[in-house]
């Protein structure tokens, strides 16, 4: 059974700025370097009218691996993640994710969608979790939760500075 989860942010932005920001690599290229390890990379952006597809690999230290989960994973953990946002239709925009664990132990499956509200936005996040570790598996979920909780915020953190420095 996978552990579903759900994250919304408000951001201080236009709809039309978010998406430009989206599609602009060198904010990718920065986000990593900002929220990231100095492991991390941009693997592919390709920009196709108004859609964006990212892939980037993710690797999280292993002193950054709570205890439990270090008892089935040994050493850093990479994460391949996959984003896909579409163009802004109305006053939407919305996208999906996925993100694949080295080695087959877990899959973060997802999708967003970002509305305007009048100068600003809401981005709502909500996807599942699912850790393939007998007996663990649940307790891994929720670990992992937890932790898109803080990514997302500093990954949300990170776009309202780069919009904001524009």
């Amino acid at each position: 059974m996978a552990t579903r989860f759900s994250h919304s942010t408000r951001i201080g932005a236009r709809l039309e700025v978010v998406h430009a920001t989206l599609a602009d690599e060198a904010f990718w290229v920065d986000r990593l370097r900002t929220v990231g390890s100095p492991a991390d990379t941009l693997d592919d952006f390709v920009l196709s009218g108004d859609s964006i597809d990212v892939t980037v690999t993710q690797v999280i230290p292993e002193s950054e691996i709570p205890d439990l989960a270090r008892k089935v994973l040994p050493g850093e953990l990479s994460l391949v993640r996959t984003a896909n946002y579409s163009a802004v239709s109305g006053d939407r925009l919305t996208g999906s994710s996925r993100a694949e664990a080295a080695g087959g132990l877990g899959v973060i499956t997802g999708s967003g969608e970002t509305v305007a509200e009048g100068e600003e936005s809401v981005e709502t996040l909500e996807g599942q979790v699912k850790v393939s570790v007998p007996l663990m598996g649940g307790k891994l979920e929720k670990l992992v939760v937890g932790y898109l909780d803080e990514l997302f915020t500093a990954e949300h953190e990170h776009l309202g500075r780069w919009i904001a420095a524009r």
